[in-house]
């Protein structure tokens, strides 16, 4: 089973040449920019909610936008005023995936799956549409983070064009544009919003 899954990403691995070949030789595509507001988390285990609370406010506008506090308390079951009247122990927690689609539901809007990796192209024509997506992604051994990826653009370079990922990150650990392959190397899942 490991080595497939070696093999799979082995041979994902082999298309990007091919992908920023054929940028080369065609036009370089123009960059993508989706007007996602960046909003810092309000704790260190809250960036599930930073990110909802972003694509929230995208969609629904600042006036529908809960703080993340009351977007914790519905992401757990609970009314939203539990989370605000002080510490909690059910509040100050990492949250999950499934959180982040939940609370997107709440709210109206519409995801797909978790999904896999995959190469710049496919990313590039999702955010051209209009769809941010959201990003998990290690931060170490055992630890993860998630980002909004909001753009997308190529940049010339001596090797070729390099594509470059626009992300709000709600920790600010990601601050300036990043390149796909260094992304790569860190993406778990991902979930794209509607």
């Amino acid at each position: 089973m490991r080595t497939i899954k070696y093999f799979n990403f082995f041979c994902f691995l082999l298309t990007i040449p091919l992908f920023l070949a054929v940028l080369v030789n065609a036009q370089i595509l123009p960059p993508v920019d989706i007007p996602v507001i960046n909003i810092p988390q309000k704790t260190k285990a809250w960036c599930w909610v930073a990110v909802s609370q972003q694509i929230i406010m995208f969609s629904q506008g600042l006036q529908r936008t809960p703080p993340q506090c009351a977007l914790v308390a519905i992401a757990n079951n609970a009314p939203p005023e539990v989370c605000s009247s002080g510490y909690n122990p059910l509040c100050v927690r990492p949250g999950s995936i499934r959180q982040i689609q939940k609370l997107i539901a709440y709210f109206g809007g519409r995801y797909t799956t978790i999904a896999p990796p995959t190469d710049p192209l496919t990313i590039y024509r999702t955010l051209a549409s209009g769809r941010p997506i959201i990003l998990q992604v290690k931060t170490g051994i055992q630890s993860g983070h998630v980002v909004v990826l909001r753009g997308m653009s190529f940049i010339p370079r001596r090797h070729g064009i390099e594509p470059v990922l626009h992300i709000n990150d709600p920790s600010s650990y990601f601050t300036k544009p990043v390149p796909f392959l260094k992304l790569l190397r860190l993406w778990i899942s991902a979930i794209v919003v509607h």
